[in-house]
């Protein structure tokens, strides 16, 4: 008696058509949570960036204000545009080379300087007690998944005295 070897061809029609459907199913949402996943990590790493530059311009700012050079200290923020434009020894061109790296990928920061005040903030007329001022540094930058965000970072400097 003679027996007939098993077939192996391989996939049938329906087979091969329920893999494609699987398929069809599961990649889409696959590619999507990919997708989610990367935004995600972008926007974390934009995050970060927008930090160190925020922290970076605070710092530039708090060491002027503490330093005995000429056109700097707190006396300096009272005409705040000079102390950002001067050519050559303005905040902004001293803080340019740090900041190119930065605005290539599209951050952008703006410098608020406020009007001297209490220490909680009320402007009282008295100079005896007005001797603060508000600084803060708002980084703008590009999210993969909201549009642009804001990061403002604010802190209070007063003059330290003789």
């Amino acid at each position: 008696m003679r027996r007939r070897p098993t077939s192996t061809r391989g996939f049938s029609l329906i087979e091969a058509v329920v893999v494609i459907l699987v398929m069809a199913i599961s990649v889409p949402p696959s590619l999507q949570l990919l997708d989610s996943a990367a935004s995600t990590r972008a926007d974390a790493i934009n995050a970060t960036r927008a930090t160190i530059l925020g922290t970076s311009v605070m710092e530039q700012i708090l060491a002027d204000v503490h330093s005995s050079a000429p056109g700097l200290g707190f006396d300096a923020l009272a005409d705040a545009d000079a102390y950002f434009n001067t050519p050559v020894v303005g905040l902004i061109a001293r803080i340019d080379g740090m900041t190119n790296a930065y605005t290539t990928l599209r951050f952008t920061y703006a410098i608020t300087i406020g009007p001297l005040a209490q220490a909680d903030g009320v402007i009282s007329g008295d100079t005896q007690l007005d001797v603060y001022r508000r600084i803060t540094v708002t980084i703008t930058y590009p999210s993969a998944s909201a549009g642009d965000i804001n990061m403002p970072i604010t802190t209070v400097v007063a003059e330290m005295g003789p």
